[in-house]
């Protein structure tokens, strides 16, 4: 198999999730907190008004649809969008967390992610909870190497708190994991600073 395996619209969405690594990058090197803070909720708030639209109003949803469509699966239709999801938990992420903690746990969303589904779906034959064992395993080598670069923790911590969301990112469940994994990262390595 290769990645010509993935289904086109799932390939757009993929390429729109790793342009999100745009934020915590823009973060980290460029814009302060205030800054980021106001740039996030800005785009949250214009996302969420969008999804308000097309939840309500036929036109609305049919001009999204138009521009949108291509990246939007089934279960999108009448719910938030996976990209909604994206920048509130962007919102949260730097709100509640200092720089160095919330620039690692977007970066794992955006990068660790999108390799996840790049490998596990073309790649993957063996099942790991609802994902598979091929896609889980690139999240957690990329999530590793993208703590040992933006965060302060140790390597045990950042194996430790790449494996909780590994499991995390391929356990099914009904929260949307682009609001969770950047919630979850940043709360772990909270709870390491403080040990």
């Amino acid at each position: 198999m290769t990645l010509a395996a993935i289904r086109p619209h799932e390939l757009v969405r993929k390429a729109i999730h790793l342009t999100s690594a745009v934020i915590p990058l823009l973060y980290w090197f460029i814009l302060d907190r205030g800054i980021m803070l106001k740039g996030v909720i800005f785009l949250s708030l214009g996302f969420l008004a969008t999804e308000y639209l097309r939840l309500r109003f036929p036109t609305a949803k049919g001009l999204f649809l138009k521009v949108f469509g291509a990246a939007i699966r089934d279960h999108e239709q009448k719910n938030l969008t996976g990209a909604t999801y994206v920048f509130t938990g962007a919102v949260l992420t730097i709100f509640l967390f200092p720089k160095q903690i919330a620039v690692p746990s977007l970066l794992i969303l955006s990068i660790s992610d999108t390799l996840a589904a790049l490998v596990g779906i073309p790649f993957g034959k063996h099942k790991f909870l609802a994902k598979s064992m091929e896609g889980s395993f690139s999240f957690f080598v990329s999530s590793i190497l993208i703590l040992f670069f933006f965060s302060p923790e140790t390597i045990v911590v950042n194996v430790l708190v790449a494996g909780i969301l590994t499991i995390a990112e391929a356990f099914p469940m009904k929260l949307d994991d682009n609001f969770l994994i950047p919630l979850l990262s940043g709360s772990l390595l909270s709870i390491a600073t403080l040990i």
